[in-house]
């Protein structure tokens, strides 16, 4: 065992680690509730290195909105925009590639696209942009949309949620953004983004996706409302709980 867990209070975890047992609600709130910094990250890299190895990897990306302006008024947002609102903007398609261009001329490989939930742009804006962005090159990849535009875009095209996703995905979309997963507690969500989608629907989502071969990612939003118990842990459970077989 290394030496600074040895003299650790969560020396008792190594061995779940160790094995890749699961570790349970009350052993993340200790974590979670941690002050040993260097236990911490002893425990995270033995998690790393069961997993990946010594292997490292990045990419060089770069975040584009097409448009700030939405429908919903989350409570705690401070980019959405209303049409009235001076300060709004959309980006045609073509001013969308000329930002990519500049930015494959930078060297980078991905972009992550994503706006708010528009009250006019057409579904065919969504997928006409993917195809220009890939037409650019083939090898870019695009990871763009939340899941609750996912869910506007269907209600948008009158199509199902599988539907949605493989429209977008035959069109060029590669990964979803993570983004809107905020906190699973329903009544965090409640305080904070109203209106949003549940965690339900954000999972479900995810996991058609997941299941039609597509990656994505999940995004936490924290430190505001929540507490470890009723918003961290929650949302530990709940994306285990969901996404068992097909993990964010």
């Amino acid at each position: 065992m290394n030496l600074i867990l040895q003299h650790s209070s969560l020396a008792d975890l190594y061995e779940k680690v160790e094995a890749g047992t699961r570790i349970t609600e009350a052993d993340a709130l200790r974590l979670l509730e941690s002050k040993d910094l260097a236990a911490l990250g002893a425990l995270a890299n033995l998690a790393r290195r069961r997993r990946v190895g010594d292997r490292a990897s990045y990419i060089v990306n770069r975040y584009l909105n097409y448009s700030n302006y939405c429908i919903l008024s989350c409570q705690f947002c401070a980019f959405a925009r209303k049409k009235r609102d001076t300060n709004g903007f959309e980006l045609t398609v073509e001013e969308m590639v000329e930002k990519a261009r500049e930015a494959l001329r930078l060297g980078i490989t991905e972009l992550h696209i994503v706006g708010g939930l528009h009250p006019s742009l057409p579904f065919e804006y969504y997928t006409g942009l993917l195809r220009a962005l890939k037409a650019l090159d083939p090898r870019l990849q695009l990871k763009c949309f939340t899941a609750i535009e996912i869910l506007h875009l269907a209600w948008l095209a009158g199509l199902t949620l599988p539907e949605v996703l493989q429209e977008l995905k035959a069109a060029g979309l590669d990964a979803l953004t993570g983004g809107g997963a905020e906190i699973f507690n329903h009544a965090v969500r409640q305080a904070i983004a109203r209106g949003k989608e549940s965690a339900v629907e954000y999972l479900d989502v995810h996991r058609t996706w997941h299941q039609m071969g597509g990656r994505s990612t999940c995004t936490m939003l924290y430190g505001h409302v929540e507490s470890w118990l009723t918003g961290w842990t929650t949302c530990a459970n709940c994306a285990r709980s969901r996404t068992r077989r097909t993990a964010l």
